[in-house]
This record gives structure tokens, C-alpha cells and sequence, in this order.
């Protein structure tokens, strides 16, 4: 049984980082597999829509969409915890 759980960063970028820093979760856009993936639906899927009607839809440039697989949850949680802490560290050095 899988999970799919979405969230914003407050930033296109950071969210863009983030999902690069990422090593067990693929970049995909559909969700229809066994392995966690994960994806940003204005980066992705969306694009075709402008921006301007995207608001409409409820859908924030800083989207993540993850797709929770059959991997171990310690794993997948690790390498959350470890891309986080690289986005936080270069927020931090941000001048």
C-alpha cells in the first residue's frame, strides 16, 4: 500500500533543489509504480497550463508530490532528512 503526500516550500527553487537532492526518489510524473518517485506538477505534468490559471486549480509553483513505494520507510526517510538538511544549508549561505 502506497501514500501519496503533497507539500510547498514557499519557493519554486527550493522545491526544485529539494527534489534534486533527493536519491531514492526518482523524478517522475506519474505515480503509477512500486517505487517511491516524486515530482513537481508545474515543472512537470502542469506545464502546459499558464501560469495565470494555475492559482485557479489550487496548484503553487512550489508544489512537491511523493509518491511513497515499497522501500523501506527508514530509508526513504533518511534520504528526506539528508536533502533537507542540504537545502537548509545552502538557505543558509544565501547572502
Amino acid at each position: 500500500m502506497g501514500t501519496v503526500l503533497s507539500f510547498t516550500t514557499g519557493d519554486r527553487e527550493t522545491s526544485r533543489r529539494l527534489v534534486e537532492a533527493l536519491t531514492l526518489f526518482p523524478i517522475a510524473v506519474s505515480f503509477g509504480s512500486l517505487q517511491s518517485t516524486i515530482g513537481m506538477p508545474c515543472a512537470m505534468s502542469h506545464t502546459s497550463i499558464p501560469p495565470e490559471d494555475r492559482h485557479l486549480l489550487a496548484l503553487p509553483e512550489d508544489l512537491i508530490r511523493i509518491s511513497c513505494g515499497i522501500e523501506e520507510a527508514e530509508d526513504l526517510v533518511e534520504d528526506l532528512r539528508m536533502a533537507l538538511d542540504t537545502i537548509q544549508e545552502s538557505l543558509l549561505h544565501v547572502t
